[in-house]
Parts: structure tokens; sequence; C-alpha cells
């Protein structure tokens, strides 16, 4: 539970907020939103309130809370009174546990990941692509291999991987079923307001099988927005809510909703060095505001606090994710994004994956509320040892001392002596030998029915010519 005196005050006001949902909505009507597809444009007409305009497309505003009002968000019962860790996703470069170099990831490393993920049992989508496999066949193998060896990867409603052509859905949906897992079709907007017309193909071909569909955009400060972050959170508003009543209007069999690992952001961008600046303080500002706009439309959240812009698991990257995610957790999030990933996302590390789980795990004993009662004051205690006596030796300390303290399994409390005699070994050192711990000591396996079936599935896929030429 949140101790009540420890939380944070500022950011986005209710009434702040509901300026820019004004503005947002008068976008949504006067503005439109770029849709290039001749089906669904099709579908959309016979809706009253929707003005379509060639591919231009608006929608009344009453479409737009009625979408809002009607989106479904079923989260996991896992969640309850639990802090959350998603671990990825989807990189193609990793940190090589053995010698510490950067290369390209592979199936194997892919494995070796969804396991160590696992150990901590963080959600999400798959951490890495398996380059090293036929490329028609990669994303199909990141979702097999999730469900292969986890519980709770690519399994609800924090998996956000993409499936890129049609034929890559199907073949990704019909394993689903097999393995009785999650899934779902995500539409990103591309700021500024439009869509990928392959994108609007699989959403399109999939609204006759009733399977749920979510909205989501990603606009970047001065590059897909405007430069100011609160014109950018307006920007997100106004192409998630025009999303989000398109694929409402749309999915008829299904439910929809608002994505929630990409509901309402903005992310800032460094001009010297034209890259993503997760971590920085204008990000941390923008994930306040990601919260405050989440709680006022009362949608569930998580927050990208776990992604840093630090190019190795070090006191940078560390750093980064320890004060976002503190703020995040004091501002009511329990659910964090993207452990293991670094550089703004262009590398992932197991060894950062194992940091991020002990901040978190930092944190949480942070913000446990400890109960205040006569036992605990243990004034008997205190009158029944004699003056310059111990309490190391009574009972109470012996029955107590371990739940009354965290202990870690990688930030040590040990001393310089002890240090020493451990190996003097770095945290990263540390970390690098809990991961491979944590990987070889995994046991979970999907059972062995579904696995020969999810096998089957896949030999049939390598040889799909339909499959292969949809990447083309």
């Amino acid at each position: 539970m949140l101790i009540e005196n420890y939380h944070l005050e500022g950011g986005l006001s209710e009434q702040q907020i509901e300026v820019m949902k004004e503005k947002a909505l008068d976008l949504v009507e006067k503005v439109g939103i770029y849709v290039p597809h001749e089906g669904i444009l099709r579908l959309l007409s016979d809706y009253d309130g929707v003005t379509i305009d060639k591919e231009d497309v608006k929608f009344k505003s009453g479409l737009v809370l009625k979408a809002l009002n009607e989106a479904k968000y079923l989260l996991p019962d896992y969640i309850k009174n639990n802090w959350i860790v998603s671990a990825g996703a989807h990189q193609t470069k990793l940190f090589d546990l053995d010698t510490g170099k950067i290369r390209e990831s592979t199936l194997n490393d892919l494995v070796d990941m969804i396991k160590l993920g696992d150990s901590f049992d963080t959600v999400g989508s798959a951490p890495l692509v398996p380059l090293d496999m036929p490329y028609y066949v990669q994303e199909i193998l990141m979702h097999k291999v999730a469900w292969e060896h986890s519980r709770y990867r690519a399994n609800d409603m924090f998996e956000h991987d993409p499936k890129p052509t049609v034929e890559c859905a199907n073949y990704v949906y019909e394993m689903s079923r097999v393995a009785e897992k999650w899934f779902a079709l995500g539409l990103y907007m591309i700021s500024p307001r439009m869509f990928d017309r392959k994108e609007l193909d699989i959403i399109y071909n999939f609204l006759d099988k009733g399977v749920p569909m979510w909205a989501g955009t990603m606009p970047i400060a001065g590059i897909n927005a405007p430069i100011t972050m609160k014109s950018a959170f307006v920007q997100s508003m106004f192409e998630t809510f025009s999303c989000l009543t398109m694929l409402n209007l749309l999915n008829t069999k299904a439910y929809s909703y608002i994505q929630i690992i990409d509901s309402f952001v903005a992310h800032p961008f460094d001009m010297k060095y034209t890259t993503f600046v997760y971590g920085s303080a204008e990000d941390i500002r923008g994930g306040m505001d990601h919260i405050a706009l989440n709680k006022y439309f009362n949608i569930p959240f998580s927050v990208k606090s776990l992604l840093t812009s630090g190019k190795e698991p070090d006191a940078h990257a560390a750093f980064e994710v320890s004060v976002f995610t503190l703020m995040a957790a004091l501002a009511g999030a329990r659910i964090f994004r993207c452990g293991g990933l670094l550089t703004s996302a262009e590398v992932y590390s197991a060894e950062m994956l194992v940091i991020v789980h002990e901040v978190i795990e930092y944190i949480k004993h942070l913000l446990e509320e400890e109960e205040f009662s006569e036992e605990r004051l243990m004034v008997d205690e205190i009158a029944a040892v004699g003056p310059g006596q111990s309490f190391i030796g009574r009972t109470s300390t012996i029955q107590n001392f371990r739940k009354e303290y965290w202990e870690p399994e990688l930030f040590l409390h040990s001393n310089l002596g002890q240090w020493r005699e451990m190996g003097s070994k770095s945290t990263k050192q540390h970390a690098n030998e809990i991961a491979k711990r944590r990987i070889k000591d995994h046991t979970y396996t999907i059972d062995a029915d579904r696995k020969k079936e999810l096998d089957t599935i896949y030999d049939r896929a390598l040889q799909d010519e339909k499959l292969m030429n949809s990447y083309k």
C-alpha cells in the first residue's frame, strides 16, 4: 500500500486537462485524420457524425466520448496489489552475456531473455527479434517462444508487438488459439494524423474475427509534433481520440481500447544528437503528465520509467531509471515499462533487467506502509534489556529480522572486507552472474501437446510462400 504522506503534487491540473481535451476534440471535428483504405472508408461512411472528404476523416465529438465510454480494459488478475515490470520489446541488438560486446540478437538470445524475464515475473511483448531466422517468421517466433517459455509474456494487454502483414497476423492468431493465449491487434497513428496502409489492411481483414483492437500514438516534440511538450500531448490526445473512435465504429464484434502502454504520451527529442531522450528531466515531466491524463480519463497506465539513454548498465542508466520510477511510483504508478532497454531502446541488456528489477524492489519496500501498533513499539523489549546489553540475541530479533528488512539480491549490504572476500565484483559483474543463474535455473515450459501443435503451425509457416511474399 502507498504511504499516504508520500506523494507528489503538481503536474497537469484537472482544469488544464479539460482545456486540452476540448482543443483535442476540436481538432478531431475540424481537422481530422488521413485514412488511406477504401474498405474502411466505405464502412465509416455508413455512420452519422462521420465526415469523409476523399481520404480525410472527421468525427463528431459525441462519437469520441462514446468510444471513450465504451472502451474496455481487461487487466489480468495478477496485477492486483502487485508491482509490474514490462521487459522489452522487439530489439535487434543486445549485450552478449559472455563477451559484453554488442551484437545482433538470435533465436537463442530470445529464448534466454524470455526465460530471464519470466524468472522476474515480467510481462509485455517479446524482448528480441531472432535475426538469425528467416525474416518472414521472426514475428511468429517471437510470440511462439514467449508462449512456450513464459507465463505472462505476450499474453495480456501489455503485449504490443506489431503483426507486419495479414498473413503473419493469421499465423499468430491461429497459434494463440492453440496455446490459449492473448491475441489483440493494434493500430498506431503515424504522427501527424495518418496511418500505414498495411496496418489498416490487417485491421480490415480481422473485423469478422471478434478480436480486441487498440489505438496508440507516440508524437515526438519538434519532430512529428509541435516543439512544446504540452502541444505534443494535445496532438497525442487528438490522434488517440480519432483512432479509438474509428476502431469503436469498425470493430463491432469485439471491444476496442487505448493501448495502456502508449496512452496519451509525448516524448522530447534532443536536437543536438537527433535522438530520443528517454530518462531525461523533460521525459520524466512528460511521464507525470501521462499519469495525470490517464487518471482523468480513468484509463490504466504504465510508465516508460525503465527506459534510459544510458549506453551501458551503469550509473547513468541506473540513475535515470531510479529517479523516474520513484517519481512515477509516488504519483501512483505500479506498472513500469521497458526493463532491460538501453540507449533509448537501441540495445537490450540482461544485466540492466536485473538492475531495474532491483530498483523496483527497492522502491516497493520504500513505499510499503508500516503498521503502527503497541506491539511494534516493543516497549517491553526496551525495558527488558539492561544498560549496555544487546538485542541481537533476543527471541523477538531472531524471529523477526528477516521480515523487518528487505534482503537485496543485487544491492548487497556487505562491508568492504566482505565484498573483497566475495571477489570484489562490480554491480554489473554481479548482475551478469544473477542473469546467467536465473536463465539456467528457469524451468517453466508450455505443456507438450500444445508445444507440438505450435511446432506444426510454425513448420507450415516456414514453407508458406504467400507469407514470404507478403513482406515484399
